[in-house]
């Protein structure tokens, strides 16, 4: 499988981000990413991406992949947050 900007990811089991450009309150953080959310690639430089509630974060793809499940492509046009692509089915589903 190959990873691609775009992608939204549904998440299987819980994963800590790489951690190292992470800030919150200005301290750079890792942040646990729980079974059950859905996250976008954002970027395709150590695979960066925002969960549905806008927060960015980045992880190695063997971890990405090991702990996830794509679940569908955003539409090339939309420019809505993650929530909102979910809620107006602005993507396409993978079966």
């Amino acid at each position: 499988m190959k990873v691609q900007t775009g992608q939204i990811w549904y998440v299987i089991s819980d994963f800590w981000t790489s951690g190292d450009d992470n800030e919150i309150q200005g301290r750079s953080a890792k942040v646990k990413i729980k079974k059950g959310e859905k996250i976008e690639i954002r970027y395709p430089y150590k695979w960066h991406f925002r969960t549905e509630d806008n927060l960015y974060c980045h992880v190695e793809e063997s971890v990405l992949i090991k702990n996830c499940l794509l679940f569908g492509v955003k539409n090339k046009n939309s420019k809505q947050s993650l929530a909102d692509i979910l809620l107006n089915s602005e993507y396409t589903p993978i079966n």
